[in-house]
């Protein structure tokens, strides 16, 4: 491809990403570039370094084709487990106070979370939390920036802005949620509380691994009695919850090859969860070998704990 061909199909792919997101300002922004800039690029007018710019955009439109011919995981499937998390925080928002979903790493749960957000997206505030971001006012911003409020304030503008914003009906999810701290999580709290008050609900859903239930109803648990009373539910799940279902339902490619199946159902209730199934099948696919042999082999490669999967025959 020559540079007026690479210059036409760089314009071509950025025109087609600008409708899909309904703005150019939306498409730079994910490419990292300025629409402005994109625009004189356009006009075959800019004066900065020209090449630096193009060859950026070039490459992400690059990476993002290559990205079509590797395994596509398929959308959102409700498995026991995302499903369970699924209705416990829609539960939550229906109710109000508190939902604490728990459970071992990669078995779905942000799935149930990303799912909800997607169904209900003018009735939940979903963040995020890191070990960068997760002080009371990290969390507060991180609120707000979800609402679409200006993080320029001091806590207690940014907690009045924040609750002028949310409305009766709504849930507030929080996944990675054992990253919180108390006051954080009291805070949390508070936004709940200021809603029953007025005779409406509002849910804050607690999404994460063990150690939030762990803080929770553990040895602190008299320091989280007001957030104990609060909860509705508190489901709690383990890869071993992993069903033989759940993997074909995650699969559609491999319907009727039941020893393929039983493979990564049995990766799946190992520590590597349904995320690491979906990583090894993907591997796999992209490999142009994914029948059982292909399989074993990966999750060799891999270094996958292949522990009690001796038992299924290659044959």
């Amino acid at each position: 491809m020559d540079f007026t061909e690479k210059r036409q199909f760089t314009l071509n792919k950025f025109a087609e990403l600008a409708q899909s997101c309904g703005s150019a300002n939306k498409a730079a922004e994910l490419i990292g570039v300025s629409a402005s800039v994109m625009s004189s690029i356009k006009s075959n007018t800019y004066k900065g370094n020209y090449e630096n710019v193009f060859n950026k955009v070039y490459a992400y439109f690059e990476t993002k084709i290559a990205a079509q011919n590797t395994y596509a995981e398929v959308d959102y499937v409700p498995t026991s487990i995302s499903q369970a998390v699924y209705e416990a925080i829609r539960a939550c928002q229906i109710k109000g106070g508190f939902t604490v979903a728990t459970g071992d790493a990669g078995i779905g749960k942000t799935k149930a979370v990303m799912q909800f957000a997607k169904d209900y997206p003018n009735n939940c505030a979903v963040i995020t939390i890191n070990p960068c971001c997760k002080s009371t006012r990290a969390v507060l911003k991180l609120i707000a920036a979800e609402l679409g409020i200006s993080i320029e304030r001091g806590m207690d503008d940014l907690w009045l802005a924040i609750v002028q914003k949310l409305h009766d009906g709504m849930v507030i999810i929080v996944d990675e949620a054992q990253l919180l701290p108390y006051h954080s999580i009291e805070t949390l709290r508070s936004f709940a509380d200021y809603f029953d008050r007025k005779g409406q609900t509002m849910g804050v859903a607690l999404v994460g691994n063990n150690g939030i239930r762990e803080k929770i109803e553990g040895k602190s648990k008299e320091v989280y009695r007001q957030v104990n009373n609060r909860i509705w539910q508190r489901p709690f799940f383990k890869t071993k919850d992993v069903k033989q279902e759940d993997i074909s339902l995650l699969f559609p490619l491999l319907k009727g090859q039941e020893k393929e199946l039983t493979f990564l159902h049995k990766i799946a209730q190992t520590n590597e969860g349904i995320r690491g199934a979906v990583r090894l099948f993907a591997n796999a696919f992209d490999n142009r070998c994914f029948d059982l042999a292909g399989l074993s082999a990966m999750a060799k490669a891999m270094r996958m704990n292949l522990a009690g999967l001796e038992r299924i025959s290659l044959k």
